[in-house]
């Protein structure tokens, strides 16, 4: 390193100083037989406690002391200067010798200065001179001396991360967190720093690197966490967020350092469930075997299978295919289709509600949904059915004849009755025709067995040829199925034929 120019200027003179100095010395060593004893060497010492001297930027300090080797005829005034005060200072700019306290070693206290940047061990020139022109000129051509001073470094590669609130935390909903970095030390370079998630399916982070240089390092930065939505119940999910040094990127002092890693919380606003959707808004069949459908698709993405099955609580009324319907963490949000079919019967009951049942089945379906509530489609299956009945006299029509004869006719339902059904039969005139039974009673089980109407003939004395006599045949409203009570009467003709001959009898007496 080259010196300043007044300080070569001052060793060039110096140098001068001893080339006359040793003229005069070798003129006053010819003469000295002639001129008397010679005059001594002026200079001074530098002696450093312990042989070194050595501090720290922690504030230590060492010392080192300076004496004249000769009296002075006049002052001798040195200066003490530091080669780095950013590294060390020393107590005294100047010490000054007379010729009364010149062979009384003055200290001088040298002390460690701190600085944040990671520099190692550095050494620093302590330069003890002699200011010539306040100074005894017999010590002006002294050669300046120094002291080398190990400074050694506290300051320690490392960088600190601060969660806010001392825990980040984000949810599916997109909410944010924040932590911030920050160096420990001034690096003598660039420091960059990565940041990871670790699933960016969970939580992502930005910016994805920090850089500090020498002048932000001690300003935090701050890294924002954002939460990631998906449709996976999968509860709260921890997140691992790594800060890394970028080694090819950065101060050699940083490199070694180790990770640091934030773990973030996601809070899932997935619920398990599952939605019906009717076509049309409701869902109606006939008896006659029309369909109509729903569907059925999940809330959230399983993380297993989830099997819902599908039952019909009357399946007389209707049936559901399919019975189960299985969804996947692949087609959970594929809606799957149910079909209702009316089922027939011979019942008059006008419209019936039924119920489709929906329910995940546990032990087949991912534990998430095992908690999800049933849920029913109200399904309404028309009547095809009508309330009658049918009369069938046999051969055609009925005819009996005074002398008691008989003849016969059915009565039978024509629809299943959910009550009793009881049907009254009436001659309209007894005098010529009776019937029997009185009543006949269907019930929803014999309603389809025609039973049985039996007319006979009745005698009369009186010649009236054939007769015609009207069986009426009568739902008993008071005691029947209502779905029958409108119906109309329906009749039988009987004829009933005579067998009265005009003419009279004679009895003679004995």
């Amino acid at each position: 390193m080259k010196k300043p120019m007044n300080q070569r200027k001052k060793a060039k003179n110096s140098q001068i100083r001893r080339y006359l100095g040793l003229i005069f010395a070798s003129v006053f060593f010819l003469l000295g037989p002639f001129s008397g004893t010679a005059l001594a060497d002026p200079g001074f010492t530098v002696a450093e406690s312990s042989g070194s001297t050595s501090v720290s930027e922690s504030g230590s300090t060492d010392t080192f002391t300076v004496v004249l080797d000769e009296q002075p005829s006049s002052n001798v005034v040195f200066s003490v200067a530091s080669g780095d005060t950013g590294e060390v200072t020393v107590s005294s700019a100047t010490l000054e010798f007379t010729s009364s306290n010149w062979n009384s070693a003055q200290t001088v206290t040298v002390t460690g200065v701190n600085d944040n940047i990671i520099d190692g061990s550095q050494t620093t020139t302590i330069t003890i001179a002699v200011v010539d022109e306040i100074s005894d000129n017999d010590f002006d051509s002294l050669a300046d001396k120094t002291v080398s001073v190990t400074t050694t470094d506290d300051d320690t590669a490392s960088f600190t991360v601060t969660q806010s609130g001392g825990s980040t935390a984000v949810s599916e909903s997109g909410s944010t967190d924040t932590f911030t970095v920050v160096l420990g030390a001034q690096p003598a370079s660039n420091v960059v720093i990565s940041v990871t998630s670790g699933d960016t399916g969970e939580a992502t982070v930005s910016p994805a690197t920090l850089t500090f240089t020498s002048g932000n390092w001690n300003s935090a930065q701050t890294v924002t966490v954002t939460g990631v939505n998906d449709s996976l119940i999968d509860g709260s999910q921890n997140t691992t967020i790594t800060m890394s040094v970028v080694d090819g990127s950065s101060d050699d002092s940083f490199d070694s350092l180790n990770d640091q890693t934030v773990t973030v919380s996601t809070a899932d606003n997935d619920t398990a469930g599952f939605t019906v959707v009717q076509s049309g808004g409701s869902t109606s069949v006939a008896e006659s075997g029309t369909t109509d459908t729903f569907t059925v698709v999940l809330d959230a993405q399983p993380a297993s299978n989830v099997v819902i099955s599908v039952t019909s609580n009357d399946t007389t009324e209707a049936t559901v295919s399919p019975a189960t319907l299985t969804f996947t963490s692949g087609n959970w949000n594929s809606a799957q289709t149910v079909t209702i079919t009316g089922a027939d019967d011979n019942a008059v009951d006008g419209p019936q509600g039924t119920s489709t049942i929906l329910s995940v089945v546990d032990e087949s379906s991912d534990d998430h949904f095992d908690a999800a509530s049933d849920q029913t489609v109200s399904v309404t299956t028309t009547d095809n059915d009508t309330a009658s009945f049918t009369v069938v006299q046999s051969g055609g029509s009925t005819s009996v004849a005074e002398s008691g004869t008989t003849d016969t006719f059915t009565v039978v339902l024509d629809a299943q009755p959910n009550s009793n059904v009881v049907i009254s039969v009436a001659s309209g005139d007894t005098g010529e025709a009776t019937v029997s039974p009185a009543t006949l009673t269907f019930t929803s089980g014999n309603w389809n067995s025609a039973q049985t109407v039996t007319v006979t003939g009745v005698d009369d004395s009186l010649i009236d040829g054939s007769q015609n006599t009207t069986i009426t045949v009568s739902v008993v409203d008071s005691i029947s199925n209502d779905s029958f009570d409108p119906l109309n009467d329906q009749t039988v003709t009987a004829t009933t034929t005579d067998n009265d001959t005009a003419g009279f009898t004679v009895v003679q007496s004995g």
